[in-house]
């Protein structure tokens, strides 16, 4: 129980930085923004002073004057377009913006099924299929209607590029929101609301249709694989060793680039066959995987689910068992397709991955498990 306690207080922590990412940026760029409009205030004054009719001095005297008066124009349309708002200052503009106010709203419609008991493969597939079309095709289609749907910044980059390139608005409005469904329920972004996790709950549930034989993947062997591939993308980026030239300087490139599955989802074609292969290799994989094992581009590569797999272990709702009425039966494990239940029925400090499929709530033989606090 210490041990949990301590967990979760480091999870808190973790949390409580996260959270105040925003608005430290938003206030130290407040500054550099009031510093920026204080020299263009300054050089709009010396501007202001410098005389006007040149014919009174020499010609010399005439073009040095001139010269820097033309050093300080350039000085002062640099800090009149530092004035412009920066882009973290939009953060709440991204925020409640139709895409990721539709993700919440799916994502608290799941949690209310959920703990009504009312998550059925009847309600479960129309979700999964929504936003599965919603943050996945619809930015394809080319309607006006969802010209706000568009694929960036996709999950994985709204997590690692702040990590390369500083804070964005755009990257912290789309952490914020995963954050805040991983507090509250199960993982309700990656189970419900994430496009590829979607398509890969929508396999399972065919796979179990079609009667194909699924492994269950090992938690250790899957997230020691997920931990050194972040670990991998710390050391090849800041280290530079993956990088791009843009502009003349060198800018370190995301190993998760390469692997990213949720660029597939983007209709682009290119001209050159083997960049067409890379550019939707990593989804073609992830599906195709899908029908053998559970989820494996959530266990196996996705950073963000190594970022919410902490989160969740102190999510105010998920799997929770009635312990004095179970008798170890351990069917809801073996129906099961995650490795989290085994875990839960132990009360262990570290849960696996829940993706709230609702098969071991609805396979418990004496209704024991159940979605609550």
């Amino acid at each position: 129980m210490l041990e949990k306690k301590i967990y979760s207080v480091v999870c808190l922590l973790l949390m409580a930085i996260v959270l105040s990412l925003p608005v430290s940026a938003l206030s130290q760029e407040k500054q550099e923004t009031h510093q920026a409009a204080t020299v263009f205030s300054e050089s709009k004054g010396e501007l202001r002073q410098q005389p006007a009719d040149a014919k009174s001095h020499e010609i010399g005297q005439s073009i040095g004057r001139g010269q820097g008066q033309g050093q300080r124009l350039r000085q002062g349309q640099q800090a009149q377009a530092s004035q412009q708002p920066l882009p973290t200052q939009n953060f709440f503009k991204f925020l409640f913006s139709p895409k990721l106010i539709t993700m919440l709203v799916i994502g608290l419609l799941a949690l209310v099924l959920l703990l009504t008991g009312k998550m059925d493969n009847r309600t479960k597939i129309p979700i999964l299929v929504i936003a599965t079309f919603l943050y996945g095709v619809s930015a394809n289609l080319g309607l006006k209607l969802f010209s706000g749907f568009s694929m960036h910044p996709s999950p994985i980059c709204a997590f690692t590029k702040p990590l390369l390139y500083g804070l964005r608005a755009p990257m912290l409005a789309t952490l914020a929101v995963i954050l805040f469904l991983t507090i509250i329920g199960p993982k309700l972004f990656c189970s419900y609301v994430c496009p590829v996790g979607a398509t890969q709950e929508l396999i399972a549930m065919l796979a179990d249709k079609l009667k194909i034989r699924r492994r269950k993947p090992s938690f250790r062997l899957s997230q020691t694989f997920r931990v050194l591939i972040f670990i991998a993308f710390i050391a090849f980026s800041w280290s530079a060793i993956i990088h791009t030239i843009y502009q003349g300087q060198v800018r370190a490139v995301s190993l998760y680039d390469y692997i990213n599955a949720f660029e597939g989802f983007k209709w682009n074609l290119q001209p050159a066959l083997l960049e067409n292969l890379f550019h939707f290799l990593p989804l073609i994989l992830t599906l195709a995987f899908a029908f053998f094992t559970y989820r494996p581009y959530c266990y196996f590569v996705c950073p963000v689910g190594l970022f919410t797999n902490v989160v969740e272990q102190i999510a105010v709702f998920r799997v929770v068992k009635e312990k004095h009425s179970c008798n170890d039966c351990q069917v809801c494990v073996k129906r099961s397709p995650c490795p989290a239940v085994s875990e839960i029925i132990k009360d262990a400090v570290l849960v696996p991955d829940c993706f709230a499929c609702t098969v071991c709530t609805r396979g418990c033989n004496r209704d024991l498990l159940k979605f609550g606090r």
